[in-house]
């Protein structure tokens, strides 16, 4: 629910910078996001798996749903952004686009998510994501970091609206957040598909896939894994170090 992960796009930032969680070092890494998939998926699947006895699912907890979102995010953030066309994976995403910059791509100010979403829009999203005046970036303190403050429950006991409609409305005000992010400069992206990491997002995105039913994830996984066996295994059964590289040490 804090700032480490991405809220509008997916997948987990590299760290922490305060004790709350809220405020990142924005870059993200492979290896970070491959764990971590495989934690979410493991802990969605036990939010809502089969009784002992081989019963039927039980209802997912709401901690399950969180998890869920989480597994849904870091796939599709993986599979834009670090997935290769022919097979391997990307090392990571910067933080920033330029020395002036402290991610300013990830983070918005109030004015910035007013010029994206409606009216009605705009105070569940703020509620939501704690989206103020005073943000959290020393650079510009106006800058907030998503975040989630108040859940759909919370935000209807204070609005009376129903959840059904904030439901409604956060989505769709987050799918428009995501389309204005999507126009600004992205960060860098290390295309460098490292043997290591490499195998760890196959592997985490073919338990993914099975979970979300992504064919695109497996087909992808699956691609990789045959890469890696093709161009990164060595003769004497080492490996080299990256994937299309004649210099990869052992």
């Amino acid at each position: 629910r804090g700032g480490i992960y991405d809220q509008l796009g997916g997948g987990f930032h590299r760290y922490a910078v305060d004790a709350r969680w809220i405020v990142p070092h924005f870059e993200k890494m492979a290896y970070d996001n491959a764990e971590l998939l495989r934690t979410y998926v493991h802990a969605s699947a036990s939010a809502s798996s089969a009784s002992p006895a081989g019963g039927e699912a039980r209802p997912m907890r709401q901690e399950g749903q969180v998890y869920h979102r989480v597994v849904e995010g870091t796939t599709d953030w993986i599979m834009t952004t670090l997935a290769l066309p022919e097979g391997g994976y990307g090392a990571s995403q910067d933080a920033d686009v330029g020395l002036d910059d402290d991610g300013d791509y990830f983070t918005w100010t109030p004015d910035e998510v007013r010029a994206a979403v409606t009216d009605e829009e705009f105070p569940v999203l703020a509620r939501h994501y704690d989206i103020d005046d005073v943000g959290e970036m020393h650079h510009n303190p106006r800058k907030n970091v998503l975040w989630v403050k108040q859940s759909i429950t919370e935000i209807a006991a204070g609005t009376g609206w129903t959840p059904e409609r904030v439901a409604a409305l956060l989505a769709s005000g987050a799918r428009k957040l995501r389309v204005a992010r999507a126009a600004r400069p992205a960060p860098y992206v290390d295309a460098t598909a490292y043997t290591g990491w490499s195998a760890m997002l196959a592997s985490a995105l073919l338990e993914a896939a099975t979970y979300l039913d992504r064919p695109d994830a497996e087909r992808h996984a699956l691609l990789s894994i045959e890469r890696l066996f093709r161009d990164a295994v060595e003769a004497d059964g080492g490996a080299r170090h990256t994937l299309g590289s004649d210099a990869g040490a052992p």
